[in-house]
């Protein structure tokens, strides 16, 4: 009997608590399409951002891409042309602009792009690289190049953005992690740094936003097959590529596709496949719906259990290369 009581007190407890969140919780305005709305694109010229005003152009959009090869950009802006539904009233347009530089250059910048087609609707903050290695083997500039580059230079185009967002009382942000933010990885730790101060802001930025109609998204994606991928792979470490090649590669296409949907949806975090679901769950940070706080409720000390396994596995991975060097040194000494 007192079995039946505690259980009915709780399901009671839980329906409340659903309740309140539901009333208390600003109502998502979800959009169906980017009809005529400027979105602009930090690192559109290759990879993700790339794929992403991509998707922007098919759903109606005027699209900006910045980056800072002016013939990688004149050459993407011919491709996101190309998929315009509406080829004589889409505007798509680039900028050379280096997003780590000072603030007022940036300002002035994305000021000239919205003379020229209109209040920036979305911005979705791209920009970013990753060099990979053990933290005390890292070269100084490369750690602060990081930090610069995926923090600062999402940090500056936000700022200015979020002004005119909040006068005209609408808007949307994307803010491109990693799932690095979302668990420390051997070999990631400069880039991983950077990647987890995007979500410290994203994550502040966004209660900042509460009571407004201007939309914060977060996106976590996974390993990408980007220009910028194939890079990071030649500094990459064994172990690095042993642990992240787990949670398999994913397509520019489908990560910017996904990401410019989950942004329309009102989605809070944007993550992808089983590892992305798993680790934004054990993360879990700002409240997104009634039913992702009740799913986190139920679910997390479960899915700590599989991922407690999960980590002992790649620390084994960890301690095998250590153990692969030690001998290789051994032989070298002989």
């Amino acid at each position: 009997m007192i079995f039946i009581i505690i259980n009915t007190i709780i399901v009671l407890l839980i329906c409340v608590l659903a309740i309140i969140l539901y009333l208390c919780l600003d109502k998502k305005i979800i959009y169906k399409n980017l009809k005529s709305k400027h979105v602009v694109v930090t690192g559109g010229s290759s990879g993700i951002g790339k794929a992403a005003a991509v998707e922007a152009a098919k759903l109606g959009a005027h699209v900006t891409i910045i980056g800072r090869d002016e013939q990688k950009l004149k050459s993407a802006v011919m491709d996101i042309s190309n998929v315009c539904i509406a080829q004589d009233e889409q505007k798509i347009q680039y900028a050379v602009l280096d997003v780590t530089s000072d603030y007022l250059s940036i300002e002035k910048s994305l000021s000239a792009l919205e003379i020229n087609i209109g209040p920036i609707f979305m911005l979705i903050n791209c920009a970013g690289m990753c060099i990979c290695g053990q933290f005390e083997n890292m070269k100084v500039e490369n750690i602060k190049q990081m930090i610069d580059l995926n923090y600062f230079g999402t940090a500056y185009p936000t700022r200015y953005v979020l002004k005119g967002m909040k006068d005209r009382n609408e808007g949307i942000v994307v803010f491109v992690s990693s799932e690095a933010a979302l668990l420390g990885i051997y070999g990631y730790s400069a880039y991983s740094a950077a990647k987890w101060a995007i979500r410290g802001l994203a994550e502040s930025v966004l209660m900042e936003l509460v009571g407004t109609n201007v939309r914060l998204m977060l996106a976590f994606p996974p390993d990408t097959d980007t220009p910028g991928f194939q890079i990071e792979e030649l500094t990459k470490p064994k172990e690095t590529k042993l642990i992240s090649g787990s949670g398999g590669l994913q397509s520019p296409e489908e990560v910017g596709k996904k990401m410019i949907h989950d942004a329309l949806k009102g989605k809070v975090y944007s993550v992808y496949g089983f590892s992305g679901k798993l680790l934004s769950i054990l993360n879990c940070g700002s409240i997104e719906s009634p039913g992702q706080v009740l799913l986190q409720i139920f679910s997390l000390g479960f899915l700590r259990a599989i991922m407690a396994l999960i980590l002992l596995s790649f620390h084994k991975i960890v301690r095998d290369g250590l153990k692969e060097r030690l001998e290789k040194g051994k032989e070298k000494v002989k």
